[in-house]
């Protein structure tokens, strides 16, 4: 029916249902994300599939074995996080301290603040005039908590009702959040799995509508950014996954307490840059000052994670990375101190693939205009 108008009406209805499609596409969009990375994850798989079909194997097969690998790995890594939460989640009620016999149980605020006069006292030893410092106690915040409500039961009261709605909000919302987790958990490896076998008629498909003119161009422009991208997440999650690994075997070399979970937790955030090595320092350092004291918690994870900072911002993203994206690891840098001004941490996260983007844009529409001006002026 659309092809029976005029060129310009033509036009004009297929741009209003462009814009529809993208005004319905944002609207449920909480519904899309999923759909979204699993196409993602699809196409950052594909040539992991295709070298396995490569070995004399069908693309079903493929697909079993690499998500029957994927599985177990994940299951290992989750297994050892459980287990070492499990029993972080155990000390943080109660904590041993290596003098006391091992059936003695010191609390745990007792054994931060035996910590703390340890290291007040190092310092004076050094010539430090400090003060005690006086690790609060929760055990005892809990109790003036009880000790005020019992005080002002009949305010408390009063007010009772408006702070139930305003939890019973709170939690509709935390639960709400839990059950799009797990459906994007559940959702995302069935769209894979799904994608796996339908993207690369997906693809030709989507050629077909392409200007016949530029058909050729664009379907070689499109593939290459979607080489970049897929490139720059396969090395994302290769750096992630490595430096995890060295962080929780150091840790726990160390003798750091929960060092893999620790590890692993630190090179999993450092997808988004710095939030990572904070995070996983920050942890390892206040749970180790119970094993090791301030002073010899803070040198072994500040020995670890600095290594490791060095190791990925020196090894890993310019060889990984940048040997993937095509990109000088000068231009790396430059990329990701401009998009960390620019756009803080989403910036640092899309820098380096939107800059690939940029260059191979430039090298396909750009650079020919410039040699055809160049030309023409001469």
């Amino acid at each position: 029916m659309l092809e029976r108008l005029s060129r310009t009406r033509r036009n004009l209805v297929l741009l209003g249902l462009a814009l529809l499609a993208f005004w319905f596409s944002w609207t449920v969009r909480n519904v899309l994300n999923p759909l979204l990375f699993g196409y993602l994850l699809a196409y950052i798989l594909l040539p992991l599939v295709a070298r396995v079909e490569q070995r004399g194997r069908s693309r079903r097969a493929a697909v079993n074995l690499i998500f029957a690998g994927g599985f177990v790995l994940a299951a290992l890594v989750l297994a050892g996080s459980v287990w070492q939460l499990r029993a972080l989640a155990l000390d943080l009620l109660t904590s041993h301290e290596p003098t006391a016999s091992v059936s003695e149980v010191v609390p745990l605020h007792t054994s931060l603040q035996l910590r703390a006069n340890e290291f007040t006292a190092t310092l004076r030893e050094w010539g430090l005039e400090v003060e005690d410092w006086q690790v609060p106690d929760l055990a005892g915040a809990v109790e003036q908590a009880r000790t005020f409500l019992d005080q002002h039961g009949s305010q408390a009261g009063r007010t009772g009702f408006s702070l139930a709605g305003k939890v019973l909000t709170f939690l509709g919302r935390f639960l709400g959040g839990v059950l799009s987790v797990l459906g994007l958990f559940f959702l995302v490896p069935l769209y894979t799995y799904y994608f796996l076998f339908v993207i690369a008629d997906l693809h030709g498909s989507i050629q077909r509508y392409f200007p016949r003119g530029e058909r050729a161009r664009l379907s070689r422009v499109f593939e290459r950014i979607g080489e970049v991208i897929s490139s720059f997440f396969r090395g994302r999650l290769a750096v992630a996954f490595a430096k995890g690994l060295f962080l929780g075997v150091a840790l726990t070399v160390f003798g750091m307490p929960y060092g893999f979970l620790f590890g692993m937790l630190s090179g999993v955030l450092s997808i988004i840059p710095f939030v990572g090595a904070f995070t996983g320092f920050a942890l390892a350092l206040l749970v180790g000052i119970l094993e090791h004291g301030v002073i010899g918690s803070a040198w072994r994870a500040g020995l670890v994670f600095g290594v490791g900072e060095v190791i990925e911002g020196y090894v890993l993203v310019p060889k990984i990375l940048g040997d993937r994206l095509g990109l000088h690891p000068l231009v790396v840098f430059f990329a990701l101190l401009s998009g960390g001004s620019a756009l803080g941490m989403l910036g640092l996260l899309i820098a380096l693939p939107l800059t690939a983007t940029l260059v191979i844009l430039f090298q396909e529409f750009v650079a020919p205009a410039l040699k055809q001006f160049a030309d023409e002026s001469s």
